[in-house]
């Protein structure tokens, strides 16, 4: 049976590098990345830009995974505009140039990040966005992006709201608050969730949270089990 073929951008970036170890035997991956890197598989693109150069790696592609980014949670605005706004623009038009079937967006719980000093027990997507910081706004503008699209166009877009993935394989300090602590997505979670975002059916544009199944939970995770038939298999007590 011929592979999927997904494209990753981002590629060299911490969630990037772990998807493509753990995807690299089950699907035919397409890697970008504008960083310097060592790994002579991963194609040099800058998504602030509109370019053939690196559109053209859009073709014959089933999925498109938008990681590629300002990761800075405490960067300045104008630091995120051609990262974070621009370059979702140009993806999400690369891929209907392309007739790409679906973009996955990585975008982030910051988003939501200020409901942390309030008394709401769960956070679902269909509240009212609440950002933390301009990074948390970027995201925000970023799914509204891939909304449009969507629906104008036959591009099914999942937005991934995802919380906390430490480098290496580090599980967050069990004396952080009950926010914080719930935000731990594990390494084997984070492969799960997109690789079941990657094959899910009848879908045409879902914001879902992305986490491990942390105690004391204040994200809405039962919305991304039901739709993606997620069953996560960590969590921090």
């Amino acid at each position: 049976m011929k592979q999927r073929v997904i494209v990753i951008t981002g590629a060299a970036g911490n969630i990037g590098g772990k998807l493509v170890s753990a995807m690299k035997d089950k699907f035919a991956l397409v890697l970008l990345d504008k960083k310097e890197n060592k790994n002579e598989t991963i194609v040099y693109a800058d998504f602030s830009k509109y370019d053939s150069n690196w559109t053209k790696h859009f073709c014959d592609v089933s999925t498109v995974l938008h990681l590629a980014g300002n990761p800075r949670q405490d960067a300045e605005w104008e630091e995120l505009f051609s990262d974070n706004i621009d370059a979702v623009l140009n993806v999400c038009h690369a891929c209907v140039e392309k007739k790409v079937g679906r973009l996955i967006f990585a975008s982030s719980c910051h988003t939501m990040g200020g409901y942390m000093n309030t008394d709401i027990n769960l956070i679902t997507a269909g509240m009212k966005p609440l950002p933390d910081s301009p990074y948390g706004i970027s995201k925000v503008i970023g799914e509204r992006i891939c909304k449009s699209f969507s629906e104008r166009y036959s591009l099914s877009v999942i937005c991934l709201r995802i919380g906390w993935v430490p480098h290496g394989d580090k599980k967050p300090n069990s004396k952080l608050s009950r926010w914080h602590r719930s935000l731990w997505l594990s390494n084997r979670d984070l492969s799960q969730i997109f690789e079941r975002a990657i094959l899910a059916e009848d879908i045409k544009f879902k914001i879902l949270y992305a986490m491990s199944n942390n105690k004391e939970m204040v994200w809405d995770l039962e919305a991304t089990i039901k739709t993606l038939n997620y069953k996560p298999q960590d969590g921090m007590p």
